[in-house]
């Protein structure tokens, strides 16, 4: 399907739905990552993102079916992530990319400028020849809680009807999870739209998971821009998803108050 949502202001929001928001750039693999500690990098953000964690998976290779073999475990590269004193925002950084992440999202320009800072860090200490693969990742949960809701259908009325239909139906009334997948494209890129309908702790939780990415060669220059309009068109889809009252929900910011 093409990308198609009609265009909105952005309206800044007090109390978001967003649970995550993370921004990835895939590159060629550089094995000066995989082979040392990424202590050049850590000393160019380390005053504003001074807290360091790493995690180190391990793959397990399964033989397939009638082959007599034991499964092999393979040890992945470190991923480093550092975060900010409160940590709810981090810089993440393998041999194969770099992402900044963020669960206390207040508006796009503040995370903009936490990407440039990295972007420019990463480039600065690494010297990128270009992306394999850059995307933008919004990811809402709407509660009983963050939407002041009583009742499911009530959630559910916050939100358009064509996302909420298949929910709607006798026969789903006490059913505890339920997703789906909409992809839509255009020229250059993909918007992976999932919905999700789950109970947590026995109540409602309602997802709105926007991906909006672009693969290929892509240039490094520019990186800010071309997220701003990724930005927008998951904006644009966000909007669409709810009806412009519920938004009161989410106590916007008015225009005099954001000057």
């Amino acid at each position: 399907m093409p990308i198609n949502f009609p265009d909105k202001l952005e309206v800044q929001l007090t109390n978001p739905p967003l649970e995550e928001v993370v921004c990835q750039i895939r590159f060629p693999i550089i094995l000066r990552i995989a082979k040392e500690e990424p202590s050049d990098l850590q000393e160019r953000i380390r005053n504003r993102f001074p807290h360091l964690e790493w995690e180190q998976g391990v793959r397990l290779q399964i033989p397939g079916p009638g082959i007599k073999a034991e499964p092999m475990a393979e040890i992945q590269p470190k991923i480093y992530r550092f975060k900010t004193s409160d940590e709810e925002t981090a810089v993440s950084i393998a041999p194969d990319f770099y992402a900044v992440t963020t669960s206390n999202y207040t508006h796009w320009q503040e995370f903009a400028d936490a990407l440039q800072f990295a972007h420019q860090a990463v480039l600065d200490t690494y010297n990128l020849p270009y992306a394999t693969r850059i995307g933008l990742r919004y990811i809402n949960r709407l509660t009983l809680g963050n939407t002041n809701s009583q009742t499911k259908n009530e959630l559910f009325s916050l939100v358009c009807s064509e996302l909420t239909a298949f929910l709607q139906g006798e026969v789903w009334q006490d059913t505890e999870a339920m997703s789906s997948l909409l992809v839509f494209s255009d020229n250059r890129a993909q918007l992976n739209y999932r919905i999700k309908y789950e109970q947590v702790d026995g109540l409602p939780n309602f997802v709105l998971d926007f991906d909006y990415f672009e693969k290929g060669k892509l240039p490094l220059e520019g990186l800010i821009e071309r997220c701003d309009n990724y930005h927008q068109i998951i904006y644009n889809a966000f909007r669409w998803s709810l009806h412009d009252e519920s938004l009161e929900r989410f106590q916007p910011i008015k225009d005099e108050e954001q000057k």
